[in-house]
């Protein structure tokens, strides 16, 4: 009985031993992941001829750094060569930066519309030490569009798209913070970081994933301060009032579709949704700029007004 009672107390102690050394592990990888070389997008892009930066600078606009609560520079570039007081906000996703967004600025831009883009905390030329994946972020997106209207005009239009991490941002902000926007474009967001985390790991492990997300939560609570349970859009997408387009390709193995599925039939008209049979995650506009072009065109004509 005492060698049951003391092998029951071993095996119990490694798992706990396991499970904390998997959520400081899996905690490390999520805040503190590489993120991708400035250049290498740059070059990424432009073999895809979604990016020519001699065009891009060209582009009437402004690069600022605007400071953010938590006490580092927010790097935006305000970019305006039409005549227009309608603006759109663009927010990249997780490892990457404003020079992803260029390939949308383009979009809008020959669309006749102005531009916002910036780097999100951690990335590119933006501050921060941790990555919250929409927490922490949604605080820098309302900075940056205060400061929209602040320098642009109290009285100018804004509508905000944002691609994975982004649109989670997004999402959380239109939700939480602000109603400044007139529209929402959510491309491939994840409907809780939980659930996202949890299809990650069971991918790379078989010990029950809710435990290791536990683990990996208590770290991020000591690390950073912010729980990953809060960064739930579904929580929060029927407070929005405005029209949201969702867009997320039905291939995504990175954040399944279906996510996109939960938030659309959570939030209340007027909604949109395109999910397309081709392409990866965030890949929607790369195999079909065309479409893509047509869907958001249609959507902003139908319910934002302008």
């Amino acid at each position: 009985m005492k060698s049951m009672i003391k092998w029951l107390i071993t095996a119990i102690s490694s798992l706990i031993v396991l499970l904390v050394s998997l959520g400081y592990f899996a905690s490390s990888q999520i805040l503190f992941f590489k993120l991708r070389d400035v250049e290498v997008i740059k070059r990424r892009e432009t073999r895809a001829k979604r990016l020519n930066m001699e065009e891009f600078q060209k582009l009437k606009q402004d690069d600022v750094l605007i400071p953010s609560r938590f006490d580092y520079s927010i790097n935006a570039v305000f970019v305006h060569p039409n005549e227009t007081d309608k603006w759109i906000v663009l927010c990249h996703g997780v490892t990457e930066n404003k020079i992803s967004s260029i390939k949308y600025l383009n979009m809008f831009v020959e669309m006749g519309y102005n531009t916002v883009i910036y780097d999100a905390r951690r990335h590119g030329n933006t501050g921060g030490l941790h990555s919250t994946y929409g927490f922490y972020e949604k605080y820098d997106l309302e900075t940056v569009v205060d400061y929209l209207f602040d320098h642009y005009g109290p009285d100018i239009e804004v509508g905000i798209h944002g691609e994975s991490m982004g649109a989670a941002t997004m999402i959380l902000y239109a939700g939480e913070l602000s109603n400044r926007a007139k529209f929402y474009i959510s491309d491939a967001s994840f409907s809780t970081l939980g659930d996202e985390l949890t299809n990650i790991f069971s991918q790379y492990t078989k010990i029950a994933s809710p435990l290791v997300l536990l683990f990996t939560n208590i770290f991020f609570r000591i690390r950073s301060r912010f729980s990953l349970f809060k960064v739930s859009p579904i929580r929060v997408i029927e407070r929005i009032e405005q029209p949201v387009l969702f867009i997320h390709s039905k291939p995504d193995k990175f954040i399944p579709y279906e996510q996109s599925k939960k938030l659309y039939h959570k939030k209340k008209p007027p909604k949109v949704a395109w999910y397309p049979e081709r392409g990866g995650h965030v890949e929607s506009y790369n195999r079909n700029p065309k479409k893509y072009r047509e869907v958001v065109d249609s959507f902003i004509k139908k319910y934002a007004e302008w």
